[in-house]
């Protein structure tokens, strides 16, 4: 307890002996009113959710809460009680909250459109700049906070046209920071939504909120994480600070930069939280020492460490308590102002983006109009816009337009892109004595010509050099077909090994160009057919020579087919992905007259419990007999056969059969990354007509897969069936 709480019980309970009556006594007739209770809400994460557990205390006990204030999560819990949510609905809608991706901060894989797909598999990671300006150019937060904004957004909803948070079931206040000023910014009225997204914008991790009128605001913990002042200052008599207890600094413990700089924050919010807990009548103790600010899928256990804190002040706040009628005529009064139904949007108005681009998102979501509002699909749609690249986030309210009701949509879009700049770091490590190491980039300029239209390049740099440019346009915003010119050129090595050992390497050159024109099914599906042309060069570089040193032109008919209904690129839990090419080769190298190759790869995840998924994959390939082709294909290394050695099966038609589980081992921090994850397969190959070291080479593969910030390690080992054996490790792609 502290020093300035002892000072003040004896006065509280005076007070309150004097304005509120013990439960057991009817109220008579001409009594005075009871003393206006308020409850100052604390910011801190994942810990905040003890706030919930304190809540149920005090509406088992009867003890009324007139007045609420609440910074950063404390602003959340108590927005959300505030509006007339019960504690045990904010219980049941925390645990429903999938919180890897609202802490994640992006656009569920599924939703993306599908060019964005391709760079994500291309570019695994969660890395995302921009290049305007001439510089590099980097975003404002981690995370965007979409998933965050449509939690809020959909709470607050039904009170888009209050006038003021004082018209709330319960008065209302939220805490943020003015960025510019330095200065708190109480949030009384205006959007509810808007205020709680400010209260909770962690700097560094949330992008800060920008208002119509240019303020820039983020969490207000920084200026005042416990606002016992605000709830004075709204007519509290009497005010309850809930603290939230983590555990002391550890003085002995290894100390890291990150564990320094966290606990400088916390110094900084410790000091403004002082003087609140000082001057606050009754303070709440939630012991939380063994719980983190990130432990949100602890929510209950945190919440229940809210209630015994409550108990643990029963003394006192039992003397708030009021009898069963008051209580009744309380409830019946913050039921009475609780707003549950939404009027039906005959509008949507998009904001905050140029004209072409709201008119795009207003087309998009014209079948919310007519019709009740569905926040689930709404949500779903709007997740599909900010998966095309141009948006950080896109939130929704209601607002009232000459006596008619509309769906307000508010696009952030992205201050720092276009371009978008997605760099990589590629290391394969299948062979211990040739490790290759590339870097690499992706620059792509949107609406470039069109809306959805858009300029990409590519250049990778290291064991293999690349540069692919290509110019994807639609023919009309609206439409599915699209034409794609492109130019190439690239130049890497080609390993040839046998029983583990590189007898020789190639160096493989190919520049051209092409063009293609295809129809986009869906956002998970693509067709398209086109026409290459290049000039195609392979020479030894070192060891004995196995492969003739072709060069010449390499031209080619193509039609592809891609379906990737995946629910993540790196290591998938659900779905189905599936990628066919068919080509006529009519000009090769060392090849007379043309041929036709043809290569498929399907793969199928299904998940069967929290943490696993099976899945099964089968690849296949052929130049339907034509030994002399070129290009042929290599198996070997990697999960390709990883046993054996890079490139080492070499054949004109193949069959790979794989054959695994995955399994959830734990998660990193958001800072560093997303999850960790056990993976094993089991491979069956069928060669012909080529290289083989074996007439069915098999091999059973066992690994780690830490998915962190820059993309994803893989260290995993693998046995063949001829004795091929290997410890391996690959960053970048995977699958």
């Amino acid at each position: 307890m502290f020093p300035a709480e002892r000072a003040q019980i004896t006065a509280v309970l005076f007070l309150v002996g004097l304005l509120a009556p013990p439960i057991a006594r009817a109220q008579p007739a001409g009594a005075p009113k009871r003393a206006k209770i308020g409850v100052a809400f604390e910011g801190g994460g994942a810990l905040g959710l003890g706030h919930v557990g304190v809540l149920e205390w005090l509406e088992k006990n009867h003890v009324p809460i007139d007045y609420i204030a609440g910074t950063s999560m404390g602003g959340l819990v108590g927005g959300l009680y505030a509006t007339g949510n019960s504690p045990s609905e904010i219980r049941g809608l925390i645990r429903d909250i999938d919180w890897d991706e609202v802490l994640g901060g992006r656009v569920p894989f599924k939703e993306l459109a599908f060019r964005r797909k391709e760079d994500k598999r291309a570019y695994p990671n969660n890395i995302e700049l921009g290049a305007r300006n001439k510089s590099i150019r980097l975003p404002s937060g981690l995370n965007s906070g979409q998933s965050v904004s449509f939690i809020l957004d959909r709470a607050a909803l039904p009170y888009s046209n209050i006038k003021s948070f004082d018209d709330l079931p319960i008065p209302f206040r939220c805490v943020a920071t003015d960025l510019a000023t330095g200065a708190a910014r109480v949030f009384q009225d205006g959007s509810l939504s808007e205020a709680l997204r400010a209260t909770m914008s962690l700097p560094a991790i949330f992008t800060p909120v920008v208002t119509a009128g240019g303020k820039v605001y983020v969490d207000g913990g920084l200026i005042n994480n416990l606002p016992v002042d605000v709830v004075r200052a709204m007519g509290a008599d009497i005010v309850i600070a809930i603290y939230l207890a983590s555990a002391p600094f550890d003085t002995k413990a290894p100390q890291s930069l990150f564990s320094v700089s966290g606990r400088a924050v916390s110094l900084m919010i410790e000091a403004n939280e002082k003087h609140n807990m000082e001057v606050a009548d009754i303070l709440i103790t939630v012991n939380l020492a063994g719980y983190t600010g990130t432990d949100y899928t602890r929510g209950d256990k945190i919440a229940d460490q809210g209630y015994d804190g409550a108990e643990r002040k029963s003394t006192l706040l039992t003397r708030l308590a009021v009898d069963g009628s008051t209580w009744e005529q309380y409830l019946a009064q913050r039921a009475s102002r609780r707003i549950q139904s939404i009027p039906t949007p005959q509008f949507v108005e998009v904001v905050g983006t140029y004209p072409h681009n709201a008119s795009s998102v207003q087309k998009a979501l014209e079948s919310n109009v007519g019709r009740p509002v569905d926040t689930k699909k709404l949500e779903v749609e709007l997740s599909r816009v900010v998966g095309m690249g141009r948006f950080s986030s896109l939130n929704y309210q209601m607002i009232q337009q000459n006596g008619r009701d509309g769906l307000l949509i508010e696009g952030d879009e992205k201050t720092y892109a276009p371009p978008l700049l997605q760099p990589g770091v590629f290391i394969d490590g299948s062979q211990h004595d040739e490790i290759l190491f590339s870097v690499g980039a992706r620059l792509t300029f949107l609406d470039l010509g069109g809306f959805r239209s858009e300029w990409q390049t590519d250049i990778t740099l290291g064991s293999t050099w690349a540069v692919n440019s290509e110019y994807h346009h639609f023919l009309s915003p609206k439409s599915r077909w699209f034409y794609e010119p492109k130019v190439f050129a690239s130049n890497g090595p080609l390993d040839l090994y046998s029983e583990g050992k590189r007898l020789a390497q190639y160096g493989v050159s190919q520049a051209g160009g092409g063009l293609d024109f295809g129809y986009e099914l869906h956002r998970n599906s693509e067709l398209r057919a086109g026409y290459t042309m290049g000039y195609y060069k392979e020479s030894l570089r070192v060891g004995h020579p196995d492969l003739p040193e072709a060069r010449g032109r390499l031209s080619a008919t193509s039609i592809k087919y891609t379906l990737d209904a995946l629910d993540n690129p790196v290591i998938p839990r659900t779905g189905t992905y599936l990628t066919s090419l068919f080509q006529y080769i009519d000009h090769a190298p060392t090849v007379t007259g043309g041929f036709y190759s043809a290569e498929l790869r399907g793969e199928v995840f299904h998940k069967i419990s929290r943490p696993g998924s099976l899945f099964f994959s089968a690849d296949g390939g052929t130049t339907f007999g034509r030994q002399d082709a070129i290009p042929q294909f290599f198996l070997g290394g990697g999960v390709r056969l990883g046993a054996y050695g890079r490139d080492e099966i070499r054949t004109n038609q193949y069959f790979l059969f794989r054959t695994g589980y995955v399994h959830e081992l734990g998660k990193l921090s958001p800072l560093f990354g997303e999850k960790i994850y056990g993976l094993g397969f089991y491979e069956l190959g069928k060669t012909y007509g080529g290289v083989d070291p074996s007439r069915l080479p098999t091999d059973v593969n066992v690994g780690i897969v830490v998915n962190t910030l820059v993309g994803p390690l893989f260290v995993g080992g693998a046995y063949g069936d001829t004795g091929h054996q290997k410890i391996y490790f690959q960053i970048g792609r995977i699958f």
